[in-house]
């Protein structure tokens, strides 16, 4: 059986008291905030608790393990990213006014702090050999899950250039790796490019895909 990442905590959600729910979500914002202050290794279940003024007892309670707590960060910024992506009404008349709109809605996930918090999440349950097969489970399939939920944006965004799906892989993995590149020369720097370097970034794309769909026979606005 396939877990989804929201199903690892499904148990744990269908037994939390109503009542939990606020404290609940002091540790998840305590968890993204420290991780962002001291780092994600230092970012202990303690240090998590004391910063958003709980117990351990009342952490352990509401997520068991420190796994836990971090699969449910995923969790919820997973659920707030596909709300995104399943409700983005992509609108332009040129191909590079829908990818622009394509890029806004990316940045929703990918250029804000608490992305960083979810590669090092990602990138540790992946790598640490202490993580369990269950955890591992469930990263696979959220990156599974989310090769599956962006798509659809670029459906809307180049039209029947969309069937080719080197096309569409092209333009996901461009526009994600600018905002990640601009979210982490940020969080070093003060300033980091600015709407020139979008705007060059969007009419790239924007070549590459009229370019590469007119060699398969399609023209595109």
């Amino acid at each position: 059986m396939v877990l989804r990442v929201t199903e690892v905590t499904q148990g744990t959600r269908r037994r939390r008291r109503s009542d939990g729910e606020v404290t609940r979500q002091k540790v998840l914002d305590a968890a993204i905030a420290t991780i962002l202050e001291v780092g994600y290794y230092q970012a202990s279940s303690n240090s998590i608790a004391r910063k958003a003024g709980v117990t351990w007892g009342a952490l352990q309670h509401q997520f068991g393990t420190r796994e836990a707590l971090l699969l449910e960060v995923l969790n919820v910024r997973w659920d707030r990213f596909r709300e995104e992506l399943t409700t983005a009404e992509i609108r332009g008349s040129t191909l590079e006014e829908r990818l622009d709109h394509v890029l806004d809605v990316l940045a929703t996930h990918y250029a804000v702090p608490e992305h960083l918090v979810q590669l090092q999440i990602l990138l540790d349950l992946t790598h640490n050999p202490d993580t369990s097969e269950e955890a591992r489970e469930a990263v696979a399939a959220y990156g599974r899950a989310l090769n599956d939920a962006w798509q659809p944006l670029f459906v809307q965004a180049l039209g029947p250039a969309a069937r080719f799906r080197p096309l569409v892989v092209y333009a996901f993995v461009a526009m994600r790796g600018y905002l990640q590149s601009q979210l982490i020369a940020a969080s070093i720097a003060e300033s980091v490019g600015g709407s020139l370097q979008r705007d060059l970034l969007v009419r790239g794309v924007a070549a590459a895909v009229r370019e590469g769909a007119a060699t398969r026979g399609v023209q595109l606005d």
